[in-house]
């Protein structure tokens, strides 16, 4: 089986909505990364993603709506937090956690809640629409690598396992959404972050800023969640973080890449002090951190196709969106 990679229209979508029908997998595009998705509430379907992607049956799975009446249905809603989140935020790229009905099948995962998104990007609804089913799907890629942001990516991790890639261009942000739960804790109410991104800690604080509640972010209840328990985010060589390009150790004759924004790679480089055998990636500017967001993964899978064995990548600051890209950065650096 060879995945046709089809541009969306009428006849696409009709495809998608076949091939969903029958039990069968779709990768699709968001406005964060693309996904591998399949009918949510049928178990042998489910069943077909992790196999695709060699995923742990216990890590959980994200469910995909397309408007928000499909909750009613789906999740219970227990608090007004949580209500708040869906009236406000949704759609766009964030995740929460609610309990889920006995519809949601076990497979999606083995907790009593699942998570939830509702997609901004005009093609995932259109197909979401299209296919008439709610959608369970994770990353469109082999567990532990980067996640894919276009559809060529998403061919080189599942080409020959699934029929459709729909192409809808580059991700608009370039990596997974913000992750949230919401919890009573020691009288308080908490917005827990499990994963961070593009809406950031100081976005959900101004947001509940009249309230009783609390954003902290969290590394508890990994059961729980995706991401959170299996290396991710990486490539099969060595990643380096790295302040200052003379901190750069390199063997003679050995490849190496750099991934750096803009500004660092003018500051610290120049052609006197440039090594040999290097490749100088440019992964965006200081001046619009979702840039260096947008990149990253393509940036990774380019250094994996070149066969380029020692990465290394400049360190950010850790706070706003800074935070959750150091955060993808430090996962896949992972030993």
């Amino acid at each position: 089986m060879k995945a046709e990679i089809l541009k969306w229209n009428n006849e696409t979508a009709q495809k998608a909505k076949e091939i969903i029908q029958k039990w069968d997998i779709v990768a699709f595009p968001t406005e964060t990364i693309y996904w591998l998705g399949a009918d949510a509430l049928n178990t042998p379907a489910v069943k077909k993603i992790f196999e695709a992607k060699g995923r742990p049956s216990s890590n959980p799975l994200i469910v995909h709506i397309w408007k928000k009446e499909q909750i009613n249905w789906l999740w219970i809603v227990e608090n007004k937090y949580q209500q708040q989140i869906i009236d406000k935020l949704f759609p766009g790229p964030i995740t929460l956690l609610l309990k889920k009905e006995p519809c949601i099948p076990e497979v999606v995962t083995q907790n009593p809640y699942v998570w939830i998104r509702m997609p901004s990007n005009v093609i995932a609804n259109e197909f979401l629409i299209a296919v008439e089913a709610p959608i369970a799907a994770p990353s469109a890629n082999i567990s532990w690598k980067p996640s894919p942001t276009s559809a060529p990516m998403v061919a080189d991790n599942v080409w020959d396992k699934i029929e459709l890639i729909i192409d809808g261009w580059s991700s608009d942000y370039g990596i997974e959404s913000t992750v949230v739960k919401v919890d009573e804790e020691d009288w308080k109410w908490k917005i827990w972050i499990l994963r961070p991104w593009f809406i950031t800690k100081e976005d959900l604080e101004e947001f509940f800023k009249w309230q009783n509640v609390e954003v902290e972010y969290t590394s508890k209840d990994k059961n729980m969640s995706p991401w959170t328990r299996f290396k991710h985010y990486s490539i099969p060589w060595e990643i380096i973080i790295i302040n200052t390009y003379s901190e750069i150790e390199q063997k003679d004759d050995e490849e190496i890449a750099i991934i750096a924004t803009k500004e660092w790679i003018n500051k610290e480089i120049n052609e006197s002090n440039k090594k040999k055998n290097s490749l100088i990636l440019e992964r965006g500017t200081e001046e619009n951190l979702a840039s260096c967001a947008h990149s990253l993964f393509d940036l990774y899978h380019r250094c994996e196709t070149l066969w380029i064995k020692k990465v290394f990548i400049q360190r950010l600051p850790e706070n706003w969106l800074w935070f959750a890209i150091m955060n993808r950065v430090k996962r896949s650096a992972e030993k």
